[in-house]
């Protein structure tokens, strides 16, 4: 299978709209992540792939062939369930191998494909074990070699990680990179944690009710978030996001955030988005692209600590301007107590201009924002 490729995709039950019109080109060889919150769809748009339900509207593509109409059992599909689906009367051997005895291969051929699958994933030594007797991670590496062992085309990963705990987790999703790669098998996981998506897949699709909101790299979507959606979605802790009033004073220009906040904008750009009628914005910053110290900064603006949190080698450091919160992510070992006052400087080039209205980005010229520096504060 050279690719697969959704054009115009949307699935309807009744009047809900799961999954609406949804477009992506899906590359040979490589983890693609449907990544999104809780009822966003990206489960239904797995099981079209899959081909347990049918698209309403639009085409499935496999390699340029339409499988709209094909069955699961035709597609070559491997499916990982989120509960792994593993038959607990049989052996680990057995729930491997069940696929190929559906397709009535040679006994001898299944024990050679499901010896050479437990090896790859690295559970050998389990095959005569049944599921109780196993744990968590181990029952999630037979339900993916049993995805496995019939050779699919495709491999679809629905929130296989959601029911191990944070170390495994870890573990494990290196593990199932690590096979991905291994095989070359091209593999859509769908997930709705940012953090298992932007570490396994090379391209990430990002949907909100059934609507597909951005699709690109992480980095793409780390540097470059296409809208408000995926500007706080993606990132932990998130993005920061302040609603702004562009304002202009004394021969100086800075953006005005809530009550007790200004954040000083060179003058060039601060006459554009004038220019361009944007006098009301949302300014977004990630809390690790801010700084503090107790020294007094021409960039930067005071604030006083609200609240600290440890988050073992960092500290998410909670400001309080009004009704706006700016939280700043600094080094565990910086010391920092509640009432302490700090003067809080952005790092240039990091901030993130959005439009509250349509919520989508606004594309400036990148020179100006990479020179957002060396502006005091009014």
């Amino acid at each position: 299978m050279a690719n697969v490729k959704l054009r115009n995709v949307t699935k309807r039950f009744g009047s809900v709209v799961a999954v609406n019109n949804v477009s992506l080109d899906i590359p040979h060889g490589k983890v693609t992540a449907v990544l999104g919150p809780s009822g966003c769809g990206k489960t239904t748009l797995l099981l079209m792939l899959a081909g347990i339900y049918k698209p309403t509207e639009g085409e499935i593509l496999f390699d340029q062939l339409q499988v709209n109409g094909i069955p699961p059992q035709l597609r070559n599909v491997g499916l990982v369930f989120q509960s792994y689906a593993l038959y607990p009367h049989m052996t680990a051997f057995d729930n491997i191998a069940f696929p190929l005895r559906l397709q009535k291969t040679p006994k001898e051929e299944i024990k050679r494909r499901v010896e050479e699958m437990a090896e790859i994933v690295q559970i050998g030594d389990l095959l005569q074990r049944r599921p109780g007797q196993l744990s968590g991670g181990q029952q999630q590496r037979v339900a993916l070699c049993r995805a496995l062992v019939k050779n699919p085309d495709l491999l679809l990963l629905d929130e296989p990680l959601s029911n191990l705990d944070a170390r495994l987790r870890i573990e494990t999703r290196a593990e199932i990179k690590r096979i991905q790669q291994e095989l070359g098998i091209t593999t859509i996981l769908v997930t709705h944690d940012q953090v298992e998506a932007v570490t396994m897949a090379d391209q990430v699709a990002v949907l909100k009710a059934g609507v597909l909101q951005q699709y690109g790299t992480p980095a793409e979507l780390w540097h470059r978030p296409a809208n408000l959606f995926v500007a706080s979605f993606i990132g932990d802790p998130p993005m920061n996001l302040l609603r702004a009033q562009l304002v202009f004073q004394d021969g100086r220009s800075f953006f005005q955030c809530g009550t007790s906040l200004r954040l000083p904008v060179p003058f060039d750009l601060a006459q554009e988005l004038q220019q361009k009628g944007r006098q009301e914005l949302v300014v977004g910053i990630r809390p690790e692209h801010l700084s503090l110290s107790r020294e007094r900064s021409k960039l930067g603006f005071r604030g006083k600590v609200f609240l600290v949190e440890l988050l073992g080698r960092d500290k998410l450091v909670d400001f309080r301007f009004g009704s706006q919160a700016l939280r700043v992510l600094v080094p565990a070992t910086l010391p920092v107590e509640r009432g302490e006052v700090f003067w809080i400087e952005p790092q240039p080039g990091q901030l993130h201009l959005f439009d509250p209205a349509t919520q989508q980005r606004l594309e400036l010229e990148e020179s100006r924002l990479k020179a957002w520096s060396g502006h005091a504060p009014a």
